[in-house]
């Protein structure tokens, strides 16, 4: 891992993203709102039928990044267009068709999806650091209070559409990074 050039995108992330403020947003605006739904059914279709019935989930999905650092960013409304923003100027970065799987694989950035007391859907190119781990920890602890699984996707970018699924935090800790090329 380049770095110098993880921490140049991760200070370009917090100053085009900003960070999340003290309260949690009332309305999202992110555009793909079924997807969580999507993911938890495909991923985990027990426990999806199980959060589904309960009374206290929310359909309405929060997306973030969580830097590096921990910290998590302001609310987005697509990932593609917030990174491509930052990686405008870094024509040679690009290595894909995706942007955001680009800023993650470089910038070491996660994606989050927040659905209260339903799912928190994680998505990363590389191994977690330990204050990503930390701000997880903290979401779960927050917004999965009452009900609800983490889920988490790590898309392997050199080879196309491969990628490992899991539930629950501790299983994404506990992954095998040595599969991942």
């Amino acid at each position: 891992m380049n770095y110098d050039l993880c921490d140049l995108l991760n200070r370009k992330m917090e100053n085009a993203n900003g960070y999340m403020p003290n309260n949690f947003p009332i309305r999202s605006n992110f555009k793909n709102q079924n997807i969580v739904d999507e993911f938890f059914e495909s991923i985990s279709p027990e426990d999806y039928l199980e959060a589904m019935e309960s009374q206290v989930c929310d359909h309405q999905c929060f997306a973030f990044w969580i830097y590096r650092n921990g910290k998590i960013s302001d609310q987005l409304e697509d990932y593609d267009k917030s990174a491509r923003r930052v990686t405008r100027e870094l024509a040679n970065l690009s290595y894909s068709n995706s942007p955001a799987l680009d800023t993650m694989y470089f910038s070491g950035c996660m994606k989050v999806i927040i659905a209260k007391n339903k799912a928190i859907y994680l998505e990363t190119c590389i191994r977690p650091s330990l204050d990503q781990m930390f701000a997880i920890k903290d979401l779960e602890f927050k917004h999965l209070n009452l009900a609800g699984k983490v889920l988490w996707r790590i898309i392997e970018r050199k080879k196309k559409s491969t990628y490992y699924d899991g539930v629950g935090s501790n299983s994404l800790h506990d992954f095998k990074w040595g599969k991942i090329k």
